[in-house]
């Protein structure tokens, strides 16, 4: 009998839907998993529309497979937000925090992005990094219908950023 992967919890965003679901991490940070593999794999994922006026073209994608796992293209991940962990002391990076903004997709996003010593904010930074994981970041959806989403950890597919900027916080 073969024992089940350890499953997490992740909410994914597209252009046009949410994807809630399951992934099987094996002990990586989701940040490096999207960024090593072409389909996310989820389980069961519970794929919907942003709206309640139509159905998204990603849905056809999910549910035509057979079985409990699925595929989603990275390319189509707009936004991830992994599970409420903290990872184990050997897989944090210790950087310095910047705050930024930025445009991905139909969403604006700000929060703390951990650079690299001597690494700036900047257009170099999507040129390196397929996925930029973003700290105590606030999200608002500039599309139908608009919300706003405030969350721990946010996780960007860099090639869905058409703009990123500095921010200076203002005491």
């Amino acid at each position: 009998m073969a024992l089940a992967p350890e499953l997490a919890p992740i909410e994914i965003y597209t252009a046009d839907s949410r994807v809630v679901g399951w992934i099987a991490s094996n002990g990586q940070r989701v940040t490096d998993l999207l960024s090593t593999v072409d389909e996310l794999r989820l389980w069961r994922p519970s794929p919907g529309p942003m709206d309640e006026t139509g159905i998204p073209a990603t849905l056809g994608q999910l549910g035509g497979e057979t079985g409990e796992w699925h595929s989603l293209p990275t390319a189509q991940v707009v936004l991830a937000m992994p599970p409420e962990w903290r990872a184990s002391r050997q897989l944090r990076l210790h950087r310095r925090l910047r705050r930024a903004a930025l445009i991905a997709g139909p969403f604006s996003v700000t929060g703390n992005i951990h650079l690299q010593p001597g690494g700036e904010v900047g257009p170099h930074l999507l040129r390196r990094d397929a996925f930029l994981p973003l700290t105590d970041a606030y999200i608002l959806h500039n599309g139908e219908p608009p919300f706003e989403h405030v969350v721990s950890v946010v996780i960007v597919n860099a090639i869905h950023v058409a703009q990123i900027v500095p921010l200076v916080t203002l005491a």
